[in-house]
C-alpha cells in the first residue's frame, strides 16, 4: 500500500516508552541458576537486567507499532503526492480563535503545523468559521484533550495537503454550520481522530453536517472519527447536479445515534472500510446519482436502511464485502429508490475496488477496535 506516515515524533514516543519498562510481574522470567553464593547473585542480577531490557524493548516496539498504524494515512489521501500537512515545517500553538485565524492568515510558502490548546469559541474568534483557503501543507492538531471548537467550524477550500487531527468540534450554528466543510477544488485532505457532534434535541435543520464536501474534492480520507448525535451527518455532493470528481475513503469511523447521511454520496467513488454504525434511525449509507461505493468489513447495529439509494433522479451503486448486520430494518422504497435488502444476504449492485492497496480488518474485530481508538484524545502519545 502506498501510505504516508505522519510520524515525526515516533522516535521520541518509543524512547519514552522504553524508559518506562513494564510493570507486569508475569512478563518474562529469570532462568534457574545453582546457589553458589556471589556468582548466583551476580547471575541473577544479570538475568534480571536482561529481562528488564527485553520488557522495555517489547513495550517500546509495541508503542512504536501502534503509533505507526495510527499515523499512517489509509485510502485515497495516500494517493498522488500523499498527505503530510505541515510536516517538516514550523509550528505555532494557539489558545484562542483570534490566534488560530491569524496563524492561518499569515501562513507563508513553508509547511505549517498549528497546535490548538484550549477552547475556541465565536466570542474569542471574531469570525464565523476558520478558512483554510488558497493554501497547502497545513496541519491543525489538537493538544492532548484540550482542543475544543465550541460553536464554530472549519472550512477547507482551494487547498491541498491539509490535515485536521485530534479536535473536538460541536454545536456549530454560525457560518455554514458544518463542523468541517470541504469545497473544491481541494485534494489530499486527511481528517483523522476527531470527535464531531451536534444534538438531536434540536430542529433537524438547525445545524448542518458534521463533515461534508462539495464540488471537486479528491483524495480525501476520513478516519478514526467519532461522529454522533446529528440529524445531517456527512453530505458529499450538494445537489443532483453537483457532478464533480470526488474520491473519499471512510476508514474506522464510529457513527452513533444519528439520523441520516452516513454518508449521502452523489457521483464519484467512495470506500467505507471497517466502520461501525450504531443506532441510526433513518438512513446510513445513501449512494446516489451513479456513485460507486465499496462497503467492506463494516458493522451495522440497530440501523434502519443501512445501505440504500433514496431521493435522487438516478440511483447509486454498492459493492458489499464481509459486513455484519445486527438488528437492521428497512423502509419501503418508493419510485426509483432501491435498498440493499431486505433479507439476510444483502446484494451488491456493482463491482468496484478502489485503486489503492489496503488491508481490511475482519468485521468481527471492528467494534472493539473502533470504539477503542476512534475520536479525539485517543492518540496523544503518538502526536
Amino acid at each position: 500500500m502506498k501510505a504516508v506516515s505522519y510520524s515525526s515524533l515516533l522516535v521520541l514516543s518509543a524512547f519514552l516508552a522504553a524508559c518506562g519498562g513494564s510493570d507486569d510481574p508475569t512478563t518474562g522470567s529469570d532462568p534457574t541458576y545453582p546457589d553458589n553464593g556471589s556468582s548466583s547473585s551476580s547471575s541473577s542480577s544479570t538475568a534480571s537486567s536482561e529481562s528488564s531490557s527485553s520488557q522495555a524493548s517489547s513495550s517500546s516496539s509495541s508503542v512504536a507499532n501502534h503509533c505507526e498504524q495510527m499515523n499512517t494515512v489509509v485510502g485515497f489521501a495516500s494517493l498522488g503526492d500523499g498527505t503530510t500537512g505541515g510536516e517538516g515545517g514550523s509550528s505555532v500553538t494557539v489558545t484562542t480563535g483570534v490566534e488560530l485565524a491569524q496563524a492561518l492568515a499569515s501562513k507563508g510558502a513553508d509547511p505549517l503545523t498549528i497546535l490548538v490548546d484550549g477552547t475556541i469559541t465565536p466570542d474569542n474568534s471574531n469570525t464565523d468559521k476558520f478558512d483554510v483557503k488558497n493554501m497547502s501543507d497545513v496541519s491543525i492538531i489538537g493538544v492532548g484533550d484540550n482542543a475544543l471548537l465550541d460553536g464554530i467550524g472549519i472550512k477547507i477550500s482551494d487547498a491541498s495537503n491539509i490535515i485536521i487531527r485530534n479536535l473536538t468540534i460541536r454545536f456549530v450554528d454560525i457560518g455554514e454550520k458544518d463542523g468541517i466543510g470541504l469545497e473544491g477544488p481541494a485534494n489530499n485532505i486527511w481528517i483523522d481522530h476527531n470527535e464531531i457532534y451536534n444534538t438531536l434535541d434540536s430542529d433537524k435543520d438547525y445545524y448542518d453536517e458534521l463533515v461534508s464536501g462539495k464540488r471537486d474534492v479528491d483524495n480525501v480520507t476520513i478516519s478514526y472519527n467519532y461522529l454522533h448525535d446529528s440529524w445531517k451527518t456527512s453530505l458529499w455532493g450538494s445537489s443532483d447536479s453537483d457532478n464533480a470528481h470526488r474520491r473519499i475513503t471512510f476508514y474506522a469511523n464510529y457513527w452513533e445515534n444519528a439520523s441520516s447521511r452516513m454518508p449521502l454520496f452523489r457521483f464519484g467513488e467512495s470506500h467505507i472500510l471497517n466502520n461501525y454504525y450504531k443506532d441510526v434511525d433513518s438512513t446510513a449509507v445513501n449512494s446516489r446519482m451513479g456513485a460507486n461505493i465499496r462497503v467492506e468489513g463494516t458493522v451495522f447495529e440497530n440501523v434502519q436502511n443501512p445501505i440504500v439509494s433514496f431521493y435522487s433522479e438516478e440511483v447509486g451503486y454498492w459493492d458489499l464485502a464481509d459486513n455484519i448486520y445486527t438488528n437492521i430494518s428497512w423502509s419501503n422504497p418508493s419510485g426509483g429508490d432501491i435498498i440493499a435488502g431486505p433479507g439476510t444476504d444483502l446484494e451488491s449492485t456493482v463491482s468496484y475496488t478502489p485503486e489503492y492497496e489496503y488491508s481490511a480488518m475482519p468485521a468481527a474485530e471492528v467494534v472493539e477496535h473502533v470504539t477503542t481508538y476512534a475520536g479525539s484524545g485517543k492518540i496523544n502519545d503518538c502526536l
